[in-house]
Formats: C-alpha cells, sequence, structure tokens
C-alpha cells in the first residue's frame, strides 16, 4: 500500500531521496519504489514539528532545513539538546518503540522532510523486505552514530 501521489510527486520524492545520504543505499530503482511510501512535509521557521508526550509513530529525514531538538524539564525552560540539519533522521525513537515522543523538534530554519508512517513502514516491509531491511540498517547506523556521540559528552562530563 503506498501513499496515494501522482507520478510526478513520486518522481519528486524519489529526486530529493537521491540526494540524501540515505539515497545513497539504495538502487535508482529502490529510490522510485521507497518513494512512494514517503510522503513531502515542508514546516516553516518556528513551527513545533514534533511535540515531546505526544502518541505518534512516524519518523522523518530531514531534506532541507534545521531543526532543534529540545526536552521538557521539570520547572525549567526546555533545555536545548542539538541542532540537525540535512540528512538527519527525527522521530525514531517513537516510530521504533511506539511510546509518546521523547523530545520536541522545532523547525530553526524553513524545514523539508520527507516522512514515513509506521503503517507506511510496515507495507514496505510486506511488499519489499530487501528495502525495508536497508532502511533499518539505515537508522540503526544514524543511532549508533548518536549513541556514540553521547557516550562521548557523558564520558567527558565525568572526567
Amino acid at each position: 500500500m503506498e501513499i496515494a501521489q501522482t507520478e510526478t510527486d513520486k518522481a519528486a520524492i524519489a529526486a530529493r531521496l537521491d540526494g540524501l545520504k540515505l539515497g545513497a543505499a539504495f538502487t535508482w530503482e529502490e529510490i522510485r519504489v521507497l518513494a512512494g511510501y514517503l510522503r513531502e512535509k515542508v514546516f516553516p521557521a518556528a513551527t513545533v514539528i514534533i511535540q515531546e508526550g505526544r502518541k505518534a509513530t512516524s519518523l522523518a529525514f530531514l531534506e532541507e532545513g534545521v531543526v532543534t531538538i529540545q526536552k521538557e524539564d521539570t520547572g525549567q525552560p526546555e533545555r536545548h539538546i542539538i541542532d540537525l540539519s540535512r540528512d538527519a533522521v527525527i522521530g525514531e525513537i517513537a516510530f521504533f518503540d511506539s511510546e509518546p515522543r521523547s523530545a520536541t523538534v522545532v523547525a530553526k530554519t524553513d524545514v523539508r522532510l520527507l516522512v514515513m508512517t509506521r503503517e507506511h513502514f510496515d507495507a514496505l516491509a510486506e511488499a519489499h523486505p530487501h528495502l525495508a531491511i536497508k532502511v533499518l540498517f539505515y537508522i540503526g547506523r544514524v543511532l549508533s552514530r548518536r549513541l556514540r556521540q553521547v557516550t562521548g559528552r557523558f564520558v567527558g562530563l565525568l572526567a
């Protein structure tokens, strides 16, 4: 079950996807298939894209712009965690564990995302399991890099 979209929309998403690091892991034909399971969303600067604590099961590949990841802190203003830009993946934690969002994501600049819902990922996995595995490995690499960064910061704080 691909997302209902025109061939022109699908081709535009495929072209954008091909320009991302994610796209480098796929052949052009695989990118065209994967594009059928993504939708493009655009957010103006200062828009809350993901709200901490809300239930959702989609993830997004940041195609254009910069987002700020913030964490709520009881009785304090939200804490800035990190800014992410092109090629980042956002929303992946709730995508995997189906728990409420773990942080707030705000568009620092105008932002263009390629979004995949859990429902569309499941449909991709059923129709094209090899593509779904490749997507999972890509996200796994992104998460591994983030964990290494956080571990390094944590160790630095302990020193």
